[in-house]
């Protein structure tokens, strides 16, 4: 913008005694965009903090990439071990064994996933991160049992159960669960369904519900032995080097598995958890737009006070034109009151917005941890977001001048002046 475009419009936004009304319009204007921003600004970093910490729930409690075999479990365990390591950005992989079941306990029961998982490897370590007082060895080592009934004493293998499913169960370290298997053994009372007891030596919180009443975890040794599995396993759980390239790397694994067997196949943390993460995006794209119609009303005032000022000052712009001023330097003398208002209004945004960030950090707003993940409203400030907000606010108020610039540079100056 021109020096001279830039001085009339500051002089114009500051306007004295008779025009203050004006002023008032241009002050509302700019607290309306200020607000919608800084709005707008809260909720995307509560929306990406929700992303945050939903993702990281999910990859706590899963894999980066899993690799399994349609139709049957995986046989030739160092044959396909070896192709997945040579694919590049893989880290690490771990063999797993993952069954349905049913867990009961004294009088109730209820359906469960079954996870085997081997020691030492980086899906076990993951686990125990979750699970408080407890070594990563105790899952793998049989505890000492004594029947209180009978003074028996028997050597149980451990569990790991969820806190949802203890605290709807009431278990706690050192409970006997059964757990039974969906395949079928010979009794002398005919065909009975396969079961084994454990210890509960551990309680994990993932901060997943779902997870936690439906997932328990035990030995892979005892797994492949509960289930009749020999030396097979149902998949491998596979750890890279950057999360954001697993599809990539899934496809390259894919690739590599196709020259042992056709029916091997890979998925993603996002291919296990498509639907929630897509709901999530679109949640948060919703969001955006929505509040972005508060600053596109806060640009519908704007509007108003541009036109108010070229109605004002129709005499002005006319003695202008006369002197020299051209449509062009008009026409920027608007756009130039619309720019301060839009700027100004968007920084104070920020600011209001960054405020808002952080009283809502450090003091909280509590959310219950049986519904959320979290047990409070999580704050996750990007850089992207805040210019992505910025810039579309900036230029709703610029395009809000497009219509007030172009009245103002149309005045013809002999028809104002004739009748002033």
């Amino acid at each position: 913008m021109s020096s001279f475009s830039f001085k009339v419009a500051y002089r114009y936004l500051l306007t004295k005694r008779k025009e203050a009304f004006i002023s008032i319009i241009s002050i509302v204007s700019l607290i309306g965009i200020a607000i919608g921003v800084g709005v707008l600004n809260i909720v995307m970093a509560i929306m990406t903090g929700f992303e945050y910490e939903l993702k990281s729930k999910i990859i706590g409690a899963n894999s980066h990439i899993i690799v399994r075999r349609q139709f049957s479990e995986i046989q030739n365990e160092e044959g396909s071990k070896e192709k997945i390591l040579n694919v590049k950005g893989v880290k690490s992989i771990s063999p797993y064994v993952y069954k349905q079941g049913l867990l009961r306990y004294n009088d109730k029961s209820t359906g469960m996933l079954i996870k085997g998982v081997k020691e030492g490897t980086d899906a076990s370590l993951k686990i125990f991160e979750n699970v408080n007082d407890v070594n990563e060895s105790t899952l793998y080592r049989k505890q000492e049992y004594k029947d209180l009934t009978n003074d028996h004493i028997s050597n149980l293998p451990c569990v790991i159960v969820g806190k949802q499913l203890s605290l709807d169960f009431g278990l706690h370290k050192g409970s006997v669960v059964t757990l039974l298997s969906s395949s079928m053994q010979s009794s002398p009372f005919g065909l009975m369904p396969k079961y084994r007891r454990f210890i509960v030596c551990g309680i994990y919180a993932s901060g997943l519900s779902e997870y936690e009443s439906g997932l328990v975890y035990i030995d892979i040794k005892e797994a492949q032995s509960f289930f009749e599995l020999g030396q097979k396993i149902s998949g491998y759980e596979v750890f890279i080097d950057n999360l954001d390239n697993a599809p990539i790397v899934a496809d390259n694994i894919d690739k590599e598995l196709k020259t042992i067997s056709p029916y091997y196949f890979t998925q993603t943390w996002l291919d296990l958890n498509k639907p929630l993460w897509e709901a999530l995006q679109l949640e948060k794209k919703t969001y955006f737009i929505v509040l972005l119609l508060i600053i596109i009303m806060a640009s519908f005032s704007v509007v108003t006070t541009l036109v108010m000022i070229v109605l004002e000052k129709r005499k002005d712009v006319a003695v202008l034109k006369t002197l020299g001023a051209t449509t062009k330097d008009i026409a920027k003398v608007f756009i130039s009151m619309g720019v301060v208002i839009g700027f100004v209004g968007t920084v104070l945004g920020v600011i209001l917005g960054m405020v808002g960030c952080i009283l809502l950090e450090k003091y909280g707003f509590p959310l219950d941890p049986r519904v959320f993940p979290v047990d409070k409203v999580p704050i996750r400030v990007e850089v992207i977001n805040v210019i992505m907000v910025s810039v579309s606010s900036f230029l709703i108020s610029l395009l809000a001048t497009i219509y007030p610039s172009l009245r103002a540079s149309k005045l013809n100056p002999s028809e104002v002046l004739r009748y002033e």
